[in-house]
């Protein structure tokens, strides 16, 4: 809506670099905006007050990404124009058409396929639509239509991921305010200027305190018209009225946009990022304090001063709140801060609920250390055929996690075990088991679940010569995964999402050693082992209806892990000790894919989270215990070496008998 240039200067760059160390790349190794004066960073103007110090909310999704977003004019990446609407009908120098014409003309009509975009446009477009109210209808219907066809034309050349915002509810701007005090005529500027004044210095920390300072504005602006109390009342009832009714229709207006542009983009293919602004400035309306905000209907710049232009030293600039609104429209800069925040909020759901799809894993891993207790020592002292052994067991792990900001928190599990095998031939067992976990995953500082699952395993162990062994188990789980919770930072204030789901395991194991024997108490030899396991974790939506809660598509799991290894063991003591190494390999793609999108939008996108360090080591240390003539004990416990993306303990004592 402004026309004014200004350059980002070298304070706001060294302010954006000191504030916003980068993060390791995520899915995306770019960002290209194209937008209107919310999204500017300097092609027309930095449209927040202090601007050359405070990053937008577009440099601070750029700076995550380890990217410095740079406006067009400069050769960067950021198309938007303060002032541009989406279709070169309404303005044909200030439009997202172009913009995106520029763009592709300089890529050879090829967007990048890892690239994220932000296509933001609209405002501008009600705003010229509520000034025809005979065309408006179509105005937003064609505008809104423009726009989709562009995200459209972007998809279509590869694009990676569009962000699609909301267009803000205008109808609830200061701007609405300074337009229905315009019908005074001469005595409007004075009127603006009372009124603001009158806005500026309360607080309005919920819709109803919003709607009190808007009435007690509009009588101090009455009384810049007429002195007579009775005269000013009326005045100021009939101001506020227009007011209410002017609002109404240019939400209508902003409501009609929002759901036409949804419409369109339901219909296209790709990953559509779409993000509910409106929904979320709402939200900040309605309960301000909670956002670190105390006035959202006051301005902090002077009455007539853009944005662009304004600055905290500029005369009759108003710290006296902490505002909404830098001026008429623009957002502040601690909002931009916070639409920042909202929207890689949804950008990262999708890569923390991934973290769903490893916990039935570990719970297969924790039923096979009681397993591989219990076999263990039945090779030491087999029973005879035609007896039965029962067995039982408590497994758990402790892992730190070493990976991005969805991946850097921990996890806890306990098992139990039970299990009856029976020996067919004096060389050869087979048997059941029942195993039941229960877990708290907390992968990240943002993230946290519990896991709750039964599995069943069929388990056969045959000796070979007296010196081989060969052992495999067939298993499968069914799983609850309960109280998911997503914490969403927002600026000062932190909200959660809920949810549930549930799960299966499906999975089988084959492993074999050879022993050697060295002294008639020790042994070793080499160990290898093969684990196939296929699992899957059903979608879910959030619990609330609020602008952050998504929805998540399912997931599945194909685990394939081979080991070679050797151990040595010892026999006929009153304790035998063992210990083992093991070299680990996870084969085939291991990466994790998860659709997500906004419960309040048919859109959806996809992240695909890379695979973790396929190699790593175990190192295994454990012994079996003689408890009585049929009675063994057993435990032990192993670390995770070699592995860069995580730290891992695991432990199981159990005991069993032979009848």
């Amino acid at each position: 809506m402004n026309n004014h240039k200004s350059a980002l200067s070298a304070v706001a760059i060294a302010t954006l670099s000191a504030l916003l160390t980068p993060a390791p790349a995520l899915a995306w190794d770019s960002l290209t905006v194209f937008g209107d004066s919310l999204s500017d960073s300097g092609n027309i103007g930095r449209f927040t007050f202090d601007g050359a110090q405070h990053p937008l909310y577009d440099e601070i999704l750029a700076a995550h990404l380890g990217e410095d977003l740079q406006r067009s004019t400069l050769g960067g990446s950021n198309y938007a124009q303060g002032g541009a609407v989406s279709v070169p009908k309404l303005d044909p120098d200030l439009n997202t058409q172009d913009q995106l014409a520029g763009y592709l003309a300089s890529t050879g009509g090829r967007a990048d396929s890892n690239g994220l975009y932000i296509h933001w446009v609209g405002a501008n477009d009600i705003a010229v639509a509520v000034t025809n109210p005979l065309t408006a209808s179509e105005t937003i219907s064609n505008s809104a239509n423009q726009s989709v066809a562009q995200i459209k034309t972007l998809l279509d050349a590869g694009a990676g991921a569009v962000i699609v915002p909301t267009v803000p509810q205008l109808g609830s701007t200061p701007y609405m305010i300074q337009t229905v005090l315009r019908v005074l005529g001469t005595a409007a500027t004075p009127a603006m200027v009372a009124a603001f004044q009158s806005l500026d210095s309360v607080t309005t920390p919920d819709k109803a305190a919003r709607q009190q300072a808007v009435q007690d504005a509009f009588t101090q602006a009455a009384g810049e018209v007429s002195s007579v109390p009775a005269v000013r009342d009326a005045l100021a009832q009939q101001l506020y009225t227009a007011w209410q009714e002017l609002s109404e229709q240019v939400t209508a207006l902003s409501d009609g946009y929002n759901q036409q542009e949804e419409a369109g983009l339901a219909t296209l293919n790709g990953n559509i990022v779409r993000v509910d602004i409106a929904g979320l400035f709402d939200e900040v309306i309605a309960n301000p304090t909670q956002y670190g905000l105390t006035n959202t209907i006051g301005i902090a710049c002077p009455i007539g001063t853009s944005a662009d232009e304004c600055q905290s030293s500029t005369p009759g600039f108003s710290s006296a709140q902490d505002y909404l609104f830098a001026d008429r429209l623009h957002p502040s800069p601690a909002v931009h801060a916070m639409i920042a925040d909202y929207i890689q909020s949804i950008l990262d759901a999708p890569a923390q609920v991934a973290a769903l799809s490893q916990s039935p894993l570990m719970m297969a891993r924790d039923t096979q250390n009681t397993l591989d207790g219990h076999l263990q020592q039945q090779r030491q002292q087999p029973a005879s055929a035609g007896h039965f052994t029962v067995f039982g067991g408590y497994a758990g792990q402790h892992v730190d996690y070493q990976g991005d900001s969805w991946s850097n928190g921990s996890a806890n599990t306990a098992n139990l075990t039970l299990g009856i095998g029976y020996q067919l031939t004096d060389n050869w067992q087979t048997g059941v088991l029942f195993s039941n976990t229960n877990q708290r995953q907390e992968p990240s500082s943002n993230y946290d679940y519990k896991l709750r699952g039964n599995l069943v395993a069929l388990y056969s162990q045959l000796t070979v010569l007296d010196q081989g062994w060969i052992n495999a188990d067939l298993h499968y789980a069914d799983l609850d995964f309960d109280s998911i919770e997503r914490d969403i930072h927002i600026g000062p204030a932190k909200r959660t999402e809920q949810g549930s789901t549930s799960g299966k395991l499906l999975g089988m194991r084959v492993q074999t050693g050879w022993t050697l024997p060295l002294t008639e108490n020790l042994s070793t030899g080499p160990v290898a082992s093969y684990a196939l396991d296929y699992g899957r974790v059903g979608g879910y939506s959030e619990n609330s209806d609020s602008s952050t809660a998504m929805r998540y598509s399912d997931q599945t799991t194909h685990s394939q892990i081979g080991s070679v290894g050797w151990r040595i063991d010892s026999k006929q003591w009153v304790v035998n000790p063992w210990a083992q190494v093991s070299y680990n390999h996870q084969f085939g793609d291991t990466d994790s894919t998860v659709r997500a999108g906004l419960k309040s939008t048919q859109t959806s996108f996809e992240r695909s989270i890379e695979a973790r360090d396929k190699n790593w080591l175990d190192l295994s240390v454990g012994a079996n215990v003689p408890l009585a003539e049929t009675v063994n004990a057993f435990a032990g416990v192993s670390t995770v070496g070699g592995n860069s993306d995580y730290h891992q303990v695991t432990w199981n004592v159990g005991v069993n008998a032979t009848f």
